[in-house]
Parts: C-alpha cells; structure tokens; sequence
C-alpha cells in the first residue's frame, strides 16, 4: 500500500494540482501546495487538523431516481484548510461510498438458499430486517482527511443514492451511481447547485476549489470514481478505482451460470441492495420499483444468462466518454472481486490511450 500512497501521490500532483496555475490563484496570501520531485509535501499552514474547517451540504443532481418528482440530493461533506476562506483554493480528493452510514446484516439467513437446481425458480429470500443508519453531520466520513488535507488538498465525501441522507434509490451499477459523484464534481467546479440544507433554501458554492479532482477507493468504494469517469465529467483528473467491481454480470455470474463471490455465499444483486439501502426516504417505493421489480425481473437466478439488464451495468461499455488518469490497482489473491475486474478495463484503456498506470 506504500508503494500506491507513493504513485498516488505523483499521479495526483502531475494531473490536479497544476503548480503554475495553483500560485497563480493564491498568489495573494502566498500560501498553497509544495512540490518537490514531483511529490506533494506537507505544507506547515494546513497541517493542524483544530484550524481545518468542516461542514456538509446537499448537490442537487440530474436524476429523479426515487420518483418523488424532485431533482435528487447527494449529501457532501467536506474538510479544508482555515486559508481556504482567505482567497486560497485548493484541489480535492474525493471518495464516495454507498456505505459511509452503515450497513445490514451479513446473516446468511436473508441471503438466497444456493441449493436449487439449475432453469428450477429459486426458493424464497427472507426479508431483511430493519436496521438503524449512522447519519452523523456534518462528518460523513473521516478516511483520506489526515492524509491529504496537510498536503494541500481539500478533502470531500459523499454517500451514494438512496444511503446515508443521499436521497434516491440504490441502483447497485445503474446510471444514478455514475450520475451522482459527476454531480459534486459539476458543483466543485460551480455548475450546479449545492444547498446547506435538504430544504434547498440556502444555496452554497465551492469558492474554495480550483475545479480538479482526483478520485480512489477500494471495492464498491473504487467502483464509483470509474463510474464517475465514465460520464467524461470536466475537472476530475485522475482516479484511482482499488479492486474494483467492474461488471455486476460477472460478479454474481459466470459462463451463465450463478454464483457468488468470495466469502459471501448466497449474495446477489438485491441482497447487495439491502445491505446498503440505509435512507428511509421514501424506502417503499424503492424496495418496489428498484428491488422487487426491475432487479427480481432481470437478475435471473433460474438461469444467469447475460443480457441487456446485465450489460447496463457492465462499466466496459460505458468507456467512450472516459479521458481521466488511471491508476487501476487489485490483489491477485482477491476472490471476492476478481482480479480480471480490473484487467478487463485496464486492457481496453490502452486501446483508448488515456494515461494508464497498473499496480497489481
């Protein structure tokens, strides 16, 4: 992992932080980023964590996935150095996750019973229970804060649709989840609307930000910045998807058969659904629309044959758009996410030509 906080750390400044453009912008307090071989270095200003500032708020996006006939709000937070309120602005690092407020039980007893033959219909799930979501505000998250906000990056989390105060629905791969963390980058470069609150009274702007962004997380959590990349989104850079789950198809099927990954026998698609749906806003029409229908309708569990559905959530198809930096990391002992996840899109962004780098 040092040898990719230490990659990290020179992707992100050759692609964000744009020195010249940096001072250019700050040159009035003269306080900003250092560089030195190509690396970030702490910078004495930002590094005391009771100077930083920290608040949330809400981005409106371009989706209306919960059907409420509202335009879809992503909850934020973020962590800035005290300079930021006094002209200096910064890039970001940013991480969102479909987990940041908790997740549902791992019983195997709410997951599917693997014992059923083959074209036979499944036997029934047990539902799931009800469990209570973290929503801690304005703190999202804390990952990544100590790390880079001493090295002159502003820090910010997101919670995806349909969990934490996220409204929406989860979708587990579908357009919302890509949709979503182009929002906040949208509103970090002032091209859409941020409010301090869900009432969306009081709006809020990202002052503070140069407008580039880099992305990474690990798993689910490194899923979204490539799915983020995917919409060709201005101002995000680089992305750093570890172990990432490119293609829901060939996480829970293979070759047209069922199955399921690495430690979590019985999981499919809708139980990934519950575990990670933590916002209760309007739940029932989600479970409804999202879960019992369209996911029950197309998983096929009689069968796992590949289709449309599948391919919709495969981000190999979705590649056109993308044009940021890449880091693609995974273990090969990974039998949960497989290392071919990552090979399979690193493969086709060599073809595309964009800035690649593979750590493995």
């Amino acid at each position: 992992m040092k040898t990719i906080s230490k990659t990290f750390l020179i992707l992100i400044a050759l692609a964000i932080l744009a020195p010249g453009a940096i001072h250019a912008q700050n040159k009035k307090s003269k306080v900003g980023p250092i560089i030195k071989d190509g690396m970030t270095q702490v910078v004495p200003e930002f590094k005391d964590p009771e100077k930083w500032i920290i608040h949330d708020l809400f981005v409106e996006s371009e989706f209306d996935s919960d059907g409420d006939g509202k335009l879809d709000l992503i909850h934020v937070d973020v962590t800035r150095p005290a300079e930021t309120e006094k002209g200096v602005k910064l890039p970001v690092i940013y991480v969102t996750s479909p987990y940041f407020a908790g997740t549902g039980t791992a019983n195997k007893e709410y997951f599917w019973n693997p014992r059923h033959e083959l074209n036979d219909p499944p036997p029934a799930r047990k539902a799931f229970p009800e469990w209570s979501p973290r929503n801690n505000r304005p703190v999202i998250s804390k990952s990544h804060v100590r790390t880079w906000v001493p090295l002159g990056y502003v820090v910010v989390h997101s919670s995806s649709p349909g969990t934490g105060l996220s409204q929406g629905c989860p979708t587990v791969g579908g357009d919302n989840e890509s949709l979503a963390p182009k929002a906040v980058i949208d509103w970090l470069n002032g091209r859409t609307k941020g409010y301090t609150e869900l009432d969306r009274k009081k709006k809020v702007k990202a002052y503070w930000a140069t407008g580039k962004v880099g992305m990474t997380g690990t798993s689910y959590n490194g899923t979204l910045p490539l799915a983020a990349a995917t919409t060709g989104v201005d101002g995000l850079e680089a992305i750093i998807p570890i172990a990432p789950n490119t293609s829901y198809y060939h996480y829970y099927r293979t070759n047209g058969l069922v199955r399921h990954p690495g430690g979590w026998i019985g999981e499919d698609i809708d139980v990934l659904y519950d575990f990670i749906h933590s916002n209760p806003y309007l739940a029932d029409s989600c479970d409804c629309n999202v879960r019992d229908g369209e996911m029950l309708s197309n998983q096929d569990r009689e069968k796992g044959d590949y289709s449309d559905w599948w391919a919709g959530r495969d981000y190999l198809n979705d590649l056109g758009p993308l044009k940021a930096a890449v880091l693609m990391a995974h273990g090969f002992n990974d039998w949960n996410v497989v290392p071919e996840h990552s090979w399979r899109i690193s493969e086709a962004l060599k073809e595309k030509g964009v800035p690649l780098q593979m750590y493995y």
